[in-house]
């Protein structure tokens, strides 16, 4: 006896999500010595442009603290006083600085067997998650990133409870991996 259901077959899911051609190209950025950064996929170069415009408010309150400690050394002649503004101008200025090299070194790769999410430059993380282990897959956009037109994936495991988030994607480039990710892993799932 077959029992029918309304959901599509496996295969035809697989097939359905094998036509969907992945946005972007590999990352152009100089590579030499990053973890896991061969043919990773970058993320939207607006996502630099979003972050920016998201910290508005975080590089207004470190100007306004950079002038008062100038104001408060003048107004008192307490020289020292302007030195503490130098901590916030760092601050300001690494944000300013870095914020497209950080951008830069986030990546992804979606491979038959699994999907690699790699970030940081320092400190660089690179996580390798099988298709079979993903146990939920969302889609996130807040107001800068609706108005830059991209979202951010976020992929739970079965494996500890793990979540790691890919952010700055364009909106079907982050429809098409969760697509991917829930269709893959429901063909992993079943095979077993």
């Amino acid at each position: 006896m077959v029992t029918m259901t309304s959901d599509p077959d496996p295969a035809e899911r697989s097939a359905t999500a094998a036509h969907i051609e992945p946005t972007g190209s590999t990352l152009h950025d100089d590579r030499d010595g990053l973890l896991g950064a061969d043919a990773l996929r970058p993320v939207s170069a607006t996502l630099i442009r979003a972050r920016y415009v998201a910290s508005i408010v975080a590089y207004v309150i470190w100007v306004l603290m950079i002038a008062g400690a100038i104001v408060v050394a003048v107004l008192t002649g307490w020289w020292w006083m302007a030195a503490i503004g130098v901590l916030p101008l760092l601050i300001l200025l690494q944000s300013l600085a870095f914020t497209p090299r950080r951008v830069r070194a986030i990546g992804y790769l979606d491979a038959e067997e699994d999907l690699t999410i790699a970030s940081g430059i320092m400190f660089r993380s690179v996580h390798t998650i099988p298709y079979g282990r993903v146990q939920s897959v969302k889609i996130d956009e807040g107001p800068v990133d609706r108005r830059y037109g991209l979202a951010k994936l976020t992929v739970s495991t079965a494996a500890d409870g793990s979540t790691v988030v890919l952010p700055g994607l364009p909106k079907q480039e982050a429809e098409r991996l969760r697509a991917l990710l829930t269709d893959r892993g429901i063909s992993t799932m079943a095979a077993l």
